[in-house]
């Protein structure tokens, strides 16, 4: 998809896109998390119930994102003026809480099976239904990183970050699966406390990256956007560069000093030429407030 089909995609039609994307690794999903619990239940594998709880999470932060991703797609309304954008960012949070979860629960059972370890059957079989999930793993990752690109989706990414600790864990799995079938039995609890510390790191990673949104850290380097807007005839000094939201919605505001003797329709005019050189110069900036000042006005009161 060209930036030219972008810029041509419709709010509702992202929306629907960025779903069915969901709908199919929601499918995939828990059908590869229903085989691994089964299969590790039934051979009292413990590593490999844990990778199937973790696929299971991934199927749950689908649904989550369904439902956040319609909200989010809800145009700007009266109550909402800045549009609902934020419904996704509170939906990673959730799966970033969802991890956090998943993974005390592995480890607690990891513990325990230090102290009271089992006799897992590992066979050709196990091998068989690991490295098949690994392969839908490769393709879920795949998927959704080429559409997050696709559509400029924040959550669609996040997902498949969720979905790459899959990959290396169900590689982790396998390893273990070796071991076990050698006698070292210590490795199904070991394992699977690895997988717990592993969904725990990205789970605080979520948290960060949506924490970080939910509390407007900044999002574009204002050297970058002083720079564009230096470059603008008629602008004589620029000050207080404010950037928040995340990457297909951010938002900028900022202060611009002109001559004084400059008009009201001119100073509108410079105001929308430097949001036009801010839009085309960086991706994914939604909005641009210009403050026209005079160079005369005292502003070294104002904070940045």
């Amino acid at each position: 998809m060209g930036t030219s089909e972008k810029s041509l995609l419709t709010s509702a039609e992202r929306t629907r896109r960025i779903a069915f994307v969901l709908w199919v690794t929601l499918a995939l999903n828990w059908l590869t998390a229903l085989v691994k619990i089964v299969f590790g239940v039934m051979t009292q594998c413990m590593v490999i119930v844990a990778d199937g709880l973790h696929s299971l999470s991934d199927g749950a932060s689908n649904i989550i994102g369904l439902v956040a991703i319609d909200i989010s797609g809800h145009p700007a309304d009266q109550d909402h003026p800045y549009g609902h954008q934020k419904y996704e960012t509170l939906a990673s949070i959730m799966i970033g809480a969802m991890l956090l979860v998943v993974a005390f629960g592995i480890f607690q059972h990891a513990v325990k099976g230090f102290f009271h370890p089992r006799e897992p059957e590992v066979s050709g079989a196990s091998f068989l239904v690991m490295g098949l999930t690994l392969a839908v793993n490769f393709f879920i990752v795949v998927y959704e990183r080429h559409s997050a690109k696709k559509f400029q989706s924040e959550f669609l990414l996040s997902d498949s970050w969720h979905t790459l600790t899959d990959i290396f864990v169900t590689g982790g799995v396998i390893v273990a699966l070796a071991g076990i079938r050698m006698k070292m039995k210590f490795l199904d609890p070991l394992f699977s406390a690895g997988i717990a510390l592993l969904i725990a790191f990205v789970a605080f990673r979520f948290l960060k990256q949506s924490v970080d949104i939910l509390t407007d850290k900044a999002v574009v380097n204002p050297a970058l956007i002083d720079r564009l807007v230096r470059k603008v005839h008629g602008v004589q000094d620029c000050h207080e560069i404010r950037t928040r939201g995340k990457i297909h919605a951010i938002y900028v505001d900022l202060h611009v000093l002109v001559d004084p003797k400059m008009s009201v329709e001119d100073s509108h005019g410079l105001a929308n030429r430097i949001e036009y050189d801010i839009k085309r110069q960086i991706q994914g900036v939604h909005d641009v407030v210009v403050h026209i000042e005079p160079t005369t006005h005292d502003h070294s009161g104002l904070e940045g």
